[in-house]
Protein backbone atom coordinates (compact mmCIF):
# COMPACT_ATOMS: atom_id res chain seq x y z
CA UNK A 1 0.00 0.00 0.00
CA UNK A 2 1.47 3.28 -0.84
CA UNK A 3 1.79 5.79 1.37
CA UNK A 4 -0.29 9.29 1.23
CA UNK A 5 1.94 12.10 -0.76
CA UNK A 6 2.91 14.95 1.26
CA UNK A 7 3.18 18.24 0.51
CA UNK A 8 6.66 19.53 1.06
CA UNK A 9 6.61 22.24 3.23
CA UNK A 10 7.79 25.36 2.36
CA UNK A 11 11.55 26.42 2.84
CA UNK A 12 12.66 27.88 5.71
CA UNK A 13 13.81 31.82 5.02
CA UNK A 14 17.30 32.59 4.63
CA UNK A 15 19.07 34.35 7.55
CA UNK A 16 19.90 37.24 5.14
CA UNK A 17 16.10 37.29 4.64
CA UNK A 18 15.08 36.81 8.12
CA UNK A 19 17.18 39.56 9.21
CA UNK A 20 15.78 41.72 6.00
CA UNK A 21 11.81 40.90 7.48
CA UNK A 22 12.83 42.40 10.81
CA UNK A 23 14.05 45.15 9.64
CA UNK A 24 11.09 46.10 7.76
CA UNK A 25 8.69 45.22 10.85
CA UNK A 26 10.99 47.32 12.69
CA UNK A 27 10.76 50.00 10.11
CA UNK A 28 7.07 50.05 10.18
CA UNK A 29 6.80 50.43 13.65
CA UNK A 30 8.66 53.22 13.95
CA UNK A 31 6.67 54.86 11.16
CA UNK A 32 3.78 53.88 13.33
CA UNK A 33 5.11 55.17 16.45
CA UNK A 34 6.15 58.51 14.68
CA UNK A 35 2.79 59.27 13.08
CA UNK A 36 1.17 58.62 16.43
CA UNK A 37 3.50 60.40 19.39
CA UNK A 38 5.46 62.53 16.98
CA UNK A 39 9.43 61.76 15.82
CA UNK A 40 11.14 63.36 19.35
CA UNK A 41 8.31 61.63 21.50
CA UNK A 42 8.86 58.29 19.67
CA UNK A 43 11.18 56.30 22.06
CA UNK A 44 12.79 52.82 21.44
CA UNK A 45 11.03 51.43 23.84
CA UNK A 46 7.71 52.37 21.88
CA UNK A 47 8.99 51.17 18.86
CA UNK A 48 10.03 47.93 20.47
CA UNK A 49 6.85 47.09 21.91
CA UNK A 50 4.77 48.19 18.36
CA UNK A 51 7.29 45.58 16.46
CA UNK A 52 6.91 42.77 19.18
CA UNK A 53 10.40 42.86 20.09
CA UNK A 54 12.99 43.70 23.10
CA UNK A 55 14.94 46.77 22.86
CA UNK A 56 18.07 44.42 22.61
CA UNK A 57 16.61 42.96 18.96
CA UNK A 58 15.97 46.53 17.48
CA UNK A 59 19.96 47.45 18.30
CA UNK A 60 20.78 44.49 16.35
CA UNK A 61 19.53 45.59 13.19
CA UNK A 62 19.90 49.61 14.20
CA UNK A 63 22.69 51.52 16.12
CA UNK A 64 19.97 54.23 16.65
CA UNK A 65 16.73 55.93 16.40
CA UNK A 66 18.68 57.91 13.68
CA UNK A 67 19.54 54.88 11.31
CA UNK A 68 15.64 54.00 11.83
CA UNK A 69 15.06 57.33 10.51
CA UNK A 70 17.28 56.80 7.36
CA UNK A 71 15.22 53.28 6.90
CA UNK A 72 11.91 55.60 6.61
CA UNK A 73 13.22 58.16 4.42
CA UNK A 74 15.14 56.07 2.14
CA UNK A 75 12.12 53.64 1.60
CA UNK A 76 9.99 57.14 1.13
CA UNK A 77 12.49 58.19 -1.06
CA UNK A 78 12.35 55.09 -3.18
CA UNK A 79 8.81 55.04 -3.55
CA UNK A 80 8.71 58.52 -5.12
CA UNK A 81 11.71 57.55 -7.43
CA UNK A 82 9.51 54.55 -8.66
CA UNK A 83 6.31 56.92 -9.23
CA UNK A 84 8.68 60.14 -11.35
CA UNK A 85 9.96 56.48 -13.31
CA UNK A 86 6.79 55.32 -14.42
CA UNK A 87 3.17 57.21 -13.57
CA UNK A 88 4.66 60.63 -12.66
CA UNK A 89 5.05 61.90 -16.10
CA UNK A 90 1.26 60.84 -17.04
CA UNK A 91 -0.18 62.83 -13.74
CA UNK A 92 -2.49 65.19 -14.57
CA UNK A 93 -0.78 67.49 -11.87
CA UNK A 94 -3.11 70.93 -12.19
CA UNK A 95 -6.31 68.78 -11.24
CA UNK A 96 -4.15 66.84 -8.52
CA UNK A 97 -3.06 69.84 -6.78
CA UNK A 98 -5.82 71.98 -7.20
CA UNK A 99 -7.97 68.97 -5.51
CA UNK A 100 -4.96 68.15 -3.01
CA UNK A 101 -5.98 64.65 -3.97
CA UNK A 102 -3.03 63.38 -2.25
CA UNK A 103 -3.15 59.41 -1.57
CA UNK A 104 -3.52 58.62 2.03
CA UNK A 105 0.19 56.69 1.52
CA UNK A 106 1.57 59.73 0.21
CA UNK A 107 -0.55 61.89 3.14
CA UNK A 108 1.38 59.62 5.30
CA UNK A 109 4.76 60.09 3.78
CA UNK A 110 4.60 63.98 4.12
CA UNK A 111 3.45 63.73 7.63
CA UNK A 112 6.78 61.61 8.29
CA UNK A 113 8.54 64.34 6.29
CA UNK A 114 7.41 67.15 8.28
CA UNK A 115 8.37 65.40 11.61
CA UNK A 116 11.88 64.27 10.28
CA UNK A 117 12.35 67.70 8.78
CA UNK A 118 11.41 69.42 12.45
CA UNK A 119 14.14 66.98 14.25
CA UNK A 120 16.74 68.13 11.60
CA UNK A 121 17.09 71.49 12.85
CA UNK A 122 17.73 70.25 16.11
CA UNK A 123 20.01 67.02 14.92
CA UNK A 124 22.25 67.49 12.65
CA UNK A 125 22.94 63.62 11.70
CA UNK A 126 19.02 63.99 10.52
CA UNK A 127 19.46 67.10 8.76
CA UNK A 128 22.15 65.04 6.85
CA UNK A 129 19.58 62.24 6.03
CA UNK A 130 17.26 64.80 4.61
CA UNK A 131 19.32 66.40 2.71
CA UNK A 132 20.64 63.80 0.91
CA UNK A 133 17.48 62.42 0.38
CA UNK A 134 16.11 65.59 -1.31
CA UNK A 135 19.10 65.30 -3.63
CA UNK A 136 18.46 62.04 -5.11
CA UNK A 137 14.63 63.22 -5.77
CA UNK A 138 15.91 66.24 -7.24
CA UNK A 139 18.30 64.84 -9.29
CA UNK A 140 15.84 62.27 -10.84
CA UNK A 141 13.25 64.85 -11.15
CA UNK A 142 16.14 67.18 -13.23
CA UNK A 143 16.84 63.88 -15.44
CA UNK A 144 13.07 63.13 -16.05
CA UNK A 145 12.10 66.91 -17.37
CA UNK A 146 15.44 67.35 -19.22
CA UNK A 147 14.33 63.88 -20.94
CA UNK A 148 10.40 65.61 -21.67
CA UNK A 149 12.43 68.89 -22.80
CA UNK A 150 15.53 68.47 -23.90
CA UNK A 151 15.66 72.54 -24.92
CA UNK A 152 16.37 73.20 -21.22
CA UNK A 153 19.57 73.04 -19.42
CA UNK A 154 20.84 71.60 -16.30
CA UNK A 155 20.32 74.75 -14.15
CA UNK A 156 17.14 75.56 -16.51
CA UNK A 157 15.83 72.18 -15.36
CA UNK A 158 16.69 72.05 -11.76
CA UNK A 159 14.88 75.63 -11.03
CA UNK A 160 11.78 74.30 -12.95
CA UNK A 161 11.93 70.60 -10.31
CA UNK A 162 12.10 73.76 -7.83
CA UNK A 163 9.19 75.21 -8.27
CA UNK A 164 7.29 72.08 -8.25
CA UNK A 165 8.79 70.64 -5.54
CA UNK A 166 7.94 73.71 -3.62
CA UNK A 167 4.26 73.48 -5.19
CA UNK A 168 3.90 69.89 -4.52
CA UNK A 169 5.15 70.38 -0.46
CA UNK A 170 2.86 73.30 0.21
CA UNK A 171 -0.02 71.39 -1.29
CA UNK A 172 0.65 68.13 0.84
CA UNK A 173 0.97 71.17 3.91
CA UNK A 174 -2.26 72.68 3.14
CA UNK A 175 -4.34 69.87 2.91
CA UNK A 176 -4.49 69.87 6.27
CA UNK A 177 -6.99 73.23 6.44
CA UNK A 178 -9.94 74.07 4.36
CA UNK A 179 -10.05 74.67 1.07
CA UNK A 180 -10.88 78.24 0.44
CA UNK A 181 -10.34 77.93 -3.27
CA UNK A 182 -12.55 76.48 -6.12
CA UNK A 183 -10.81 73.74 -7.33
CA UNK A 184 -11.44 73.50 -11.40
CA UNK A 185 -10.57 77.89 -11.28
CA UNK A 186 -7.56 77.19 -8.97
CA UNK A 187 -6.38 73.68 -11.63
CA UNK A 188 -6.92 76.56 -14.68
CA UNK A 189 -4.43 78.53 -12.71
CA UNK A 190 -2.18 75.58 -11.81
CA UNK A 191 -2.18 74.66 -15.86
CA UNK A 192 -1.91 78.16 -17.22
CA UNK A 193 1.49 78.50 -14.50
CA UNK A 194 2.76 74.58 -15.45
CA UNK A 195 2.14 75.22 -19.04
CA UNK A 196 4.52 78.33 -18.58
CA UNK A 197 7.17 76.56 -16.89
CA UNK A 198 6.99 73.57 -18.93
CA UNK A 199 6.34 74.18 -22.32
CA UNK A 200 4.71 71.01 -24.06
CA UNK A 201 1.33 68.65 -23.54
CA UNK A 202 -0.15 67.87 -20.28
CA UNK A 203 -2.74 64.90 -20.04
CA UNK A 204 -6.04 66.30 -20.88
CA UNK A 205 -7.77 68.27 -18.40
CA UNK A 206 -10.06 65.41 -16.22
CA UNK A 207 -8.28 62.61 -17.22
Amino acid sequence: MKSADKTPSPARPSKPERDELRRVQIVGAARSCVLRHGFHAASMAQIAEEARMSVGQIYRYFANKEAIVHAIVERIVSDRLAWIASTGRQTDLPRVLAGRMLSDEDAEDHALLLEVTAEAARNPAVAEIVRLADRRLHAQAVATVRLDHPHLDAAQAAARVEFMAVLHEGTAFRRLTDQPADPVLLAEIYREVIARLLPGPLPPNGS
